[in-house]
């Protein structure tokens, strides 16, 4: 499989169309370096606000979104004529409960499966009053699925998908410093490591100059296991810092299943090995 992961840099827009065009440049790029499957980061309809300067950080999310409907006939359209899976970052989704914050995933000729942002930020929660989600999105091919940004920090999520099939864990992430973004780098390593897996992180960069995108700090990356045959640094390719565009990689499932099974670790098959206790006191020892 051909994977690329996408950065996506906020720039000036004077009207939605030049939103949708910015994403089909990137899907364009993507296309032409035949790729199989393009991951977006997170929130990348930000962009959106530059047309509402004055609004409130508070009012965000409804505004956004009106942009739901489009967003999710423009996705199908662009998975149907293009070929390609497109994990479409996230964007603002309304249920029966509130706003949330949702990932999307668009298979050529298949309906759309929708996830959602299970672990909320603070800002998240006490800022934009989004709802938290429940479970993960695992797409029709079982060998994808996809956490958002924060969820990722969390190794339970990537256990789960691990055990129900999937090789290739998208990451959409939107990080404003070098914290955040080291925060959930070296968490989808930690991903990696441990369930045996390809890892894609994609981060949205630029900013508005102003809440709620002050700053980002990010790139995008291809992440292996750490483990022969892969690379010492268990990256397959990665974008230049805070710069647009495609970390590409070719993704060898007979290597990583090789790693499994046969590697100088195998942390994979040997994750119930081990078990987990406290003692209250150290034991000696048995000789």
């Amino acid at each position: 499989m051909r994977v690329a992961a996408s950065t996506f840099k906020i720039r000036p827009i004077k009207g939605d169309s030049q939103f949708f065009g910015h994403l089909y440049d990137l899907v364009e790029a993507a296309h032409d370096a035949d790729v199989d499957l393009l991951v977006l980061p997170e929130l990348y309809v930000l962009e959106l606000l530059h047309l509402e300067p004055k609004l409130r950080e508070v009012d965000v999310p409804e505004y956004l979104v009106q942009y739901q409907k489009a967003l999710d006939e423009w996705f199908v359209r662009i998975a149907d004529s293009s070929g390609m899976i497109l994990v479409g970052g996230s964007y603002f989704r309304r249920q029966f409960d509130g706003i949330v914050n949702a990932t999307v995933v668009a298979e050529p000729h298949q309906p759309l499966r929708f996830g959602t942002k299970n672990n909320l930020t603070t800002y998240e929660r006490e800022v934009w009053r989004l709802v938290p989600g429940s479970g993960l999105v695992k797409p029709h091919r079982p060998r994808i699925g996809v956490t958002v940004c924060y969820d990722s920090e969390f190794p339970e999520a990537g256990r789960a998908l691990a055990e129900a099939g999937v090789h290739v864990h998208c990451v959409p992430a939107y990080t404003e410093t070098r914290h955040g973004f080291q925060r959930v780098r070296w968490s989808c390593l930690a991903r990696a490591i441990e369930n045996q897996y390809f890892v894609i992180h994609s981060s949205l960069v630029g900013d508005l100059g102003r809440e709620p995108v002050p700053s980002t700090y990010g790139s995008a990356a291809v992440l292996a296991p750490s483990v022969l045959p892969f690379p010492e640094s268990a990256i397959l390719s990665e974008t230049a810092l805070g710069d647009e565009g495609l970390a590409i990689a070719n993704l060898d499932f007979s290597a990583m299943e090789d790693a499994r099974s046969h590697g100088d670790v195998r942390n994979f098959n040997d994750r119930h090995a081990g078990r987990w206790y406290l003692n209250d006191e150290a034991e000696e020892p048995t000789a």
